[in-house]
């Protein structure tokens, strides 16, 4: 009687040499690293077997380079202010509009938030606050002068025992002011509500 469990050698490496067959590629396992394995896996999907693994790896890897080049491109127009550094923003300013004199300042605030203006009511709000710091000699208030500049001329000591807590809400409420105004940050009334009050604090308001 015959032996019919005779390994055909042959048929076998047949079998092998064909993908259909090569059970491995499915196990992320083996001397093969997940990313190896992700690779393969995206490689068959979008070529099968008709691109060799290494042109086909060259694709894949443009390709990868491209959407993240789109995806940066995209926040760059969108989001400018997400590659920005702090000091950056603080330094890029322009004050040749905002004159602290002359400007009934509870009156535009009013006539801001009556129209739903936060932008507009954070910006007043903000130049009140330096108003009232010069009127107490605590800055030199100047129209060429950044807001970074007032940060750092604020001197806690002169501000009494909380000083430096003062100093801190005024800090803050420049960013807000600057994030709002130049970093596309939106305006909304609680964000002015925080505003008003970091400005009481500051200015020594009840």
């Amino acid at each position: 009687m015959p032996d019919t469990l005779v390994i055909d050698s042959a048929q076998i490496a047949q079998w092998q040499a064909q993908n259909d067959f090569d059970y491995n590629r499915e196990l992320a396992g083996g001397g093969m690293s997940f990313t190896e394995w992700l690779m393969m896996q995206l490689r068959e999907f979008l070529f099968g077997d008709v691109v060799g693994s290494t042109l086909a790896n060259w694709l894949l890897t443009l390709l990868a380079i491209a959407v993240l080049g789109i995806i940066v491109w995209y926040l760059w127009r969108y989001h400018p202010s997400l590659f920005r550094r702090q000091e950056q923003l603080l330094s890029d300013y322009d004050d040749s509009e905002d004159n602290i004199y002359g400007v009934d300042f509870d009156a535009a605030i009013a006539q801001s938030l009556s129209r739903e203006d936060y932008r507009e009511a954070i910006r007043l709000s903000y130049l009140q606050t330096l108003k009232a710091l010069t009127d107490t000699h605590l800055i030199d208030w100047q129209l060429f002068k950044t807001p970074t500049q007032y940060v750092r001329e604020l001197n806690a000591s002169s501000l009494g025992s909380d000083g430096a807590a003062a100093k801190t809400a005024f800090r803050t409420l420049t960013t807000h002011f600057l994030r709002v105004r130049y970093g596309n940050f939106p305006a909304t009334r609680p964000l002015y509500d925080e505003v008003e009050a970091l400005r009481k604090e500051v200015a020594r308001e009840p």
